[in-house]
């Protein structure tokens, strides 16, 4: 049980970075088009 437990936290954790790390790379590209457009 407390190894499933800690096994869900990690994975819960590493999933939260993965979708963190991702949401910056978009919201970076999303701006970076953004002012080629504009300018």
């Amino acid at each position: 049980m407390s190894f499933s437990k800690a096994a869900f936290a990690a994975f819960s954790i590493s999933a939260f970075c993965l979708l963190y790390s991702f949401s910056f790379v978009a919201i970076v590209t999303l701006l970076s088009t953004n002012k080629e457009i504009t300018a």
